[in-house]
């Protein structure tokens, strides 16, 4: 937690140095590049804050690039979904999104887009009491008192959203999508390792509850809260 706090207040301080770049509102005829935090639910699998930066190109086109990082939650399900629970300061995790726009619609100051998303993250963590499924034996239960995991995502997301300045400087984008990942999940370090048989609901249970590697699907939703660093002059 201590690196987020330090994160918040250098993007703080950034900001603000930054203001003096402000230019009048802008509008999506303009090129321009932001910084924005995105405000997801924290309840999905692998919670995370994150944050980047966003180019429009002046027509229909913006990339951008986000990166996360982890962040423990005090409970253990939420959406429906259960969640490990993870020793106190032992959960650790950063993600990279790149990000392409296509925005379909445009108005002066709103536009609605489509984009892939790019993902690669990685985790680890170390779970009390619980239990996990091998990948390649869905009955096979493997239960434990205390264990360390990891995990690798690599995939792509398709994603609905929209975007619309608000006065002169900041952005409100809101998104959801659907995609996939190749996911390779490990457990070690056993301690009170045992056998039993039972069928998982897999996906009540989520993605860390599978040992091995395979093809796992994920959902995407949230806000992003921008604030516009530069905008070009208009013409």
């Amino acid at each position: 937690m201590r690196n987020i706090f330090y994160f918040l207040s250098i993007t703080l301080i950034f900001l603000i140095v930054n203001r003096s770049n402000a230019q009048r509102a802008s509008d999506f005829s303009r090129r321009n590049i932001d910084a924005h935090i995105d405000l997801v639910p924290l309840g999905f699998t692998d919670p995370s804050i994150r944050f980047g930066s966003e180019m429009m190109f002046g027509n229909r086109w913006a990339a951008g690039l986000n990166l996360g990082v982890g962040v423990p939650v005090p409970f253990s399900t939420a959406l429906g979904l259960r969640q490990q629970k993870w020793e106190k300061g032992k959960y650790k995790l950063f993600e990279v999104r790149p990000e392409v726009k296509y925005y379909w619609l445009k108005r002066e100051r709103s536009g609605w887009y489509m984009a892939a998303e790019g993902l690669f993250s990685t985790m680890s963590g170390t779970t009390g009491k619980s239990y996990h499924f091998e990948n390649n034996n869905d009955t096979t239960q493997v239960n434990f008192d205390y264990a360390d995991f990891s995990k690798t995502k690599i995939g792509v997301t398709g994603k609905l959203g929209g975007r619309i300045f608000l006065g002169q400087r900041m952005t409100l984008d809101f998104f959801t999508g659907i995609g996939f990942s190749r996911t390779n999940s490990m457990f070690s370090n056993y301690k009170n390792k045992n056998i039993s048989t039972n069928k998982p609901d897999l996906f009540y249970e989520g993605e860390n509850y599978v040992s091995g590697n395979r093809i796992t699907g994920h959902l995407s939703a949230g806000l992003r809260l921008g604030i516009l660093l530069w905008s070009e002059e208009p013409k």
